[in-house]
C-alpha cells in the first residue's frame, strides 16, 4: 500500500515539475510564426521545406527542439547534395544557375529574415552550400547569443563580416569558410579579433579572400583544435606564438606565401597533437630530405594527413617518411621530386591515400609498396615509374588507381607507355576497385572481358590508347556503378552498345574513334546523364538523354531529329517533340540559329526547372509564350515568327524572369504590368503601348517600332535603374523635339547622366543619343560558347 502512495505522488510530483518546468510536446507558436516567415523570404526550388506545415514546428526537416522547454534550439538546413565549393567568389552566381552540381538545385536561395531573431534559445545554426544572393550576413545573427555552431560555409554570402559576430564568445564552431567576405584593408573579420573565445574549437575561414598577415588573436584562441586558412594568400612571416595552440589537432595554411621558406613553419614541430597538416602550395622551395628535423620529433607519432603538394620541393624521396607510422593520407604531388620509391614507404601500413603524381620519379617501385594493405586511393599518373603485377595484386583494399601518363619502356608493367599487350589479369583481381585510369599509355587489343568481375567500378578510363574491336556488350550489363566512361582516341568500331543499364552515367566520352551507326534509343532514359561527347564519329541520333546537361556533338554528321541542351548552330528541322518533357532536371535550353518550325511544344512549358531557354532564330510560327516557367531568368524568343499575347500574369508564373528577347516577331497587346519587379533587360517590337513601371530596367529597346510620342519624360522618371536606350527607326517627330525628350531627362537623372556622358565619350564620328549593345547576342554567346566572335 505503501509502495503505491509512493508512485502516486512521484507522479503527481512529476506533473507539477513538467507544468513549472514548461516541459513542452510541441514547438513554441511564437518561434512557428518566426520560421514560417523565415520560409516565406526563400526560394526552395526541391520543396526541401515540404515538412514545414501544421502545427508542430519540431516535427519539421531541419528543426530541433528541446525536450523540456519546446524551444527551438537546433536549425540544421545545409544543402547534403553539395558536392563541392567554388574557390572563386566571383563565380559564385554562376555556379547556382548553371553548374552541373547536382547540389545547386538542392540550394534554398534568398534572404535571411530578421525574424529569426524569435528563436532566443538556437544553439546550433547551419545554413551552408546555400545561396543567399551574395548579400553580408545579417547583423541579427549576433544576437544569438547561445549559439555554439555557426556554420555558414559556401552560403553566396559577401561583404564585411558583421561586428555583432563578436557577441558569439560561446561559439565553439565557426565556420565561414568558401564566402567572399571583404574587410575594409581586405584582413581578417575585425569583428573576431575581440571575442573572448574560451570556448571555441573550430575555427574555418578558408577561401574568403583574406590578404593578410595572420593576426595575434587567431593564435590567442587556445581552446582551438582546429585551424583552416586555407585558400585566402596570407603571406608575411609565419608566427612563433603558434605554439601558443598546444591542442592544435589540424592546420591549414595552404596557398600561404610566409618568408623564408619552410624554416619558418618549423615552430610546428613542437605541436605534438598535430595530426593534419595542408601546406599545398605554400612555397617552401626546399629539399625534401631537409624536414626531416620538424617531422623527427613528436609529430612522427601524431601525424596522419601531410600534404606537401605544389610547394616546390625537390630532391629523392626519402626513406625518413616512412617512419611517420601513423600517416594515412601523405600528397607530394605537382613537386620536383626524382629517383625512385624507396621501400621504407611499405612501413606506412595504415597509410590509405598515396598521391605522387607530376613529378619525375622514375624506375620500379620497390616490392614495401605491395604492404600497403590499407591503400584506398594511388595516383603514380605523370611519371616514369612502373608497377609490376605482382604489387598490384598484393593492394586488396584499393579502389581509385591512376597510373596514366607513365613512360617506362619494360613491356611486362601496366604502366608502360611501349605496352603492346592487354590489360594485365592481376588487374582484374581487384574487385573492390572503384575508379580504374589507364589514359595515355600504348594499351592495345580490345578491353579485356576480365574488368567484368570489376563491378564497383564507378570511373573507367581508358582514353588515348590502342584499343581496338566493338565496344563489348557487358559493359552496360555487368559496369552498372559506372558514373564516368572514357574510351575515347582508341580504335574502336562499330555501333554503340546499349548501355540503358547505367542509370547513374554522368559522363561518357567516346570520342575520336571509328563508331558508325545509331545512337541507342536506350540513351533517352538516363536519369543522371550530364554530358556526351561523340566527337568526329558518324552517328545519328534518335532520342535524347534524360537529364543530359551538356552534349558535344562538334565535327559531326548530325541528321533528323536530334535534340538537346545545347544543339545551336546546326541545321535541326521539324518541330520540339514532345518527349522532351521528360528532361525534367534541365536548367538550360539552347536550340538558337537552327531550322525549327511549329508551336513551341507543351513540352517546354512542363520543364519547370528551366533558368535559360533559347530559341531565338527558328522558324517558330504559332502560339504563345510558354507558361509556368517558376524558376525562368532568361528568355530569349527573337526572330520568329511568333504570335499572340504574352500571359497577364507573368509575373507570377515566371518571377524571376530578367531578360526578356521577343524582338522580330508578331505579338499584340500590352505588356503586362506586373513583369516590371525583376526586369533588367527588354527588348521587343510591335507590342503595344510602353509599361510605365520599370524599377529595374536597365537595357530598353524599342527599335523599329511606329512610336510617336508616347514615350513622355514622366515614363523615363519611372525607369530609375535604366542604362540603355535605343529608339531608332520610329516615328517620333522631329529630331530635336526626339532628342530632348530623350535628353532632358537624360540630364536630369544622375545615372542616366552617367550612361549618357560615357557613350558620348565613345563616340568617334556620328552621335548617338544613347550606346545601342546588343547584349543579349553578347550575354548568350558567353553563356554557350565561352567565347566572342
Amino acid at each position: 500500500m505503501g509502495g503505491r502512495t509512493t508512485l502516486l505522488v512521484l507522479t503527481f510530483s512529476l506533473a507539477v515539475l513538467s507544468i513549472e518546468l514548461g516541459i513542452s510536446h510541441g514547438c513554441r507558436e511564437k518561434e512557428r510564426k518566426a520560421l514560417i516567415d523565415f520560409k516565406r523570404g526563400l526560394h526552395d526550388p526541391s520543396n526541401r521545406l515540404s515538412s514545414w506545415v501544421g502545427e508542430d514546428c519540431c516535427a519539421w526537416e531541419g528543426v530541433g527542439c528541446s525536450n523540456i522547454s519546446g524551444h527551438v534550439i537546433k536549425l540544421d538546413l545545409r544543402n547534403r547534395r553539395r558536392t563541392y565549393l567554388t574557390e572563386d567568389c566571383t563565380h559564385q552566381e554562376v555556379y547556382y544557375l548553371l553548374d552541373d552540381d547536382p547540389g545547386c538545385n538542392w540550394a534554398l536561395r534568398g534572404d535571411i529574415t530578421p525574424s529569426l531573431c524569435s528563436l532566443q534559445q538556437l544553439s546550433h545554426l547551419d545554413l551552408s552550400g546555400n545561396y543567399f544572393l551574395q548579400k553580408p550576413i545579417p547583423k541579427f545573427i549576433g544576437a544569438f547569443r547561445r549559439l555554439t555552431y555557426l556554420n555558414l560555409s559556401g552560403a553566396g554570402f559577401m561583404g564585411r563580416v558583421p561586428d555583432q559576430l563578436g557577441n558569439l564568445s560561446t561559439l565553439q564552431h565557426l565556420d565561414l569558410s568558401y564566402n567572399c567576405y571583404r574587410d575594409d584593408e581586405g584582413t581578417f573579420p575585425r569583428s573576431l579579433s575581440h571575442v573572448n573565445f574560451t570556448s571555441l574549437i573550430t575555427l574555418d575561414l578558408r577561401y574568403n579572400d583574406i590578404n593578410s598577415t595572420i593576426p595575434d588573436w587567431v593564435f590567442n584562441i587556445t581552446s582551438l583544435e582546429y585551424l583552416y586558412l586555407g585558400g585566402n594568400g596570407l603571406y608575411g612571416f609565419f608566427p612563433d606564438s603558434v605554439t601558443k595552440l598546444t591542442s592544435l589537432r589540424a592546420l591549414d595554411l595552404s596557398g600561404s606565401v610566409f618568408q623564408d621558406g619552410f624554416m619558418q613553419v618549423a615552430p610546428i614541430s613542437n605541436i605534438c597533437k598535430l595530426q593534419i597538416l595542408y601546406l599545398r602550395s605554400v612555397p617552401i622551395h626546399d629539399v625534401l630530405a631537409n624536414l626531416e628535423m620538424v617531422f623527427s620529433g613528436c609529430l612522427r607519432y601524431s601525424m596522419e594527413e601531410l600534404d606537401l603538394s605544389n610547394t616546390h620541393l625537390s630532391g629523392s624521396f626519402p626513406d625518413w617518411l616512412g617512419n611517420i607510422k601513423n600517416l594515412k593520407s601523405l600528397n607530394l604531388s605537382f613537386n620536383s621530386l626524382y629517383g625512385s620509391v624507396p621501400a621504407s614507404i611499405g612501413n606506412l601500413s595504415l597509410l590509405q591515400h598515396l598521391v605522387l603524381c607530376f613529378n619525375d620519379l622514375n624506375g620500379a617501385i620497390s616490392e614495401g609498396i605491395g604492404q600497403l594493405k590499407s591503400l584506398v586511393y594511388l595516383d603514380l599518373n605523370s611519371n616514369s615509374l612502373s608497377l609490376s603485377e605482382v604489387q598490384l595484386a598484393n593492394l586488396s583494399s584499393l579502389r581509385y588507381l591512376d597510373i596514366s601518363s607513365n613512360c617506362d619502356s619494360r613491356k611486362s608493367d601496366l604502366s608502360s607507355n611501349k605496352l603492346v599487350g592487354g590489360v594485365p589479369d592481376s588487374l582484374c583481381n581487384l574487385q573492390t576497385l572503384e575508379s580504374l585510369h589507364l589514359r595515355r599509355n600504348n594499351l592495345s587489343g580490345p578491353i579485356p572481358l576480365c574488368l567484368k568481375s570489376c563491378t564497383e567500378l564507378v570511373t573507367l578510363d581508358l582514353g588515348h590508347n590502342n584499343f581496338i574491336g566493338n565496344i563489348p556488350t557487358w559493359i552496360g550489363e555487368s559496369l552498372l556503378y559506372l558514373k564516368t566512361l572514357s574510351l575515347r582516341s582508341n580504335a574502336f568500331t562499330g555501333s554503340i552498345p546499349q548501355l540503358s543499364s547505367l542509370t547513374s552515367l554522368r559522363i561518357l566520352d567516346l570520342s575520336n574513334n571509328n563508331l558508325s551507326g545509331i545512337i541507342p534509343q536506350s540513351f533517352g532514359n538516363f536519369s543522371a546523364f550530364l554530358k556526351i561527347i561523340f566527337q568526329e564519329s558518324f552517328l545519328i541520333a534518335e532520342k535524347s538523354p534524360q537529364s543530359l546537361v551538356i552534349l558535344d556533338l562538334s565535327r559531326n554528321k548530325l541528321q533528323r531529329n536530334l535534340k538537346s541542351l545545347d544543339l545551336s548552330y546546326n541545321f535541326l528541322y521539324g518541330s520540339v517533340p514532345a518527349s522532351l518533357a521528360n528532361l525534367s532536371s534541365l536548367q538550360s535550353l539552347i536550340l538558337y540559329s537552327n531550322e525549327l518550325n511549329g508551336t513551341i511544344s507543351e513540352a517546354i512549358g512542363g520543364l519547370k526547372g528551366l533558368i535559360q531557354l533559347d530559341l531565338y532564330n527558328n522558324s517558330f510560327r504559332f502560339g504563345d509564350v510558354p507558361q509556368y516557367l517558376p524558376n525562368l531568368m532568361y528568355l530569349y524568343l527573337s526572330n520568329n515568327s511568333l504570335s499572340g499575347h504574352l500571359p497577364p500574369r507573368i509575373a507570377n508564373i515566371m518571377p524571376y524572369l530578367e531578360d526578356l528577347d521577343l524582338s522580330n516577331n508578331s505579338f499584340s497587346g500590352q505588356l503586362p504590368l506586373g513583369i516590371s519587379d525583376t526586369m533588367r533587360h527588354l527588348q521587343w517590337f510591335d507590342f503595344g503601348d510602353v509599361p510605365q513601371y520599370l524599377p529595374n530596367l536597365m537595357y530598353l529597346d524599342l527599335s523599329n517600332n511606329s512610336l510617336t510620342d508616347h514615350l513622355s519624360p514622366r515614363i523615363l522618371n519611372m525607369m530609375p535603374s535604366l542604362q540603355f536606350l535605343d529608339l531608332s527607326n520610329n516615328k517620333i517627330p522631329g529630331f530635336i523635339v526626339g532628342f530632348w525628350t530623350i535628353c532632358g531627362s537624360i540630364l536630369l537623372n544622375s545615372r542616366w547622366r552617367i550612361a549618357y556622358f560615357q557613350a558620348i565619350d565613345n563616340m568617334c564620328d556620328e552621335l548617338y543619343v544613347v550606346l545601342v549593345l546588343n547584349v543579349a547576342m553578347f550575354k548568350r554567346k558567353l553563356m554557350v560558347g565561352g567565347q566572342v566572335d
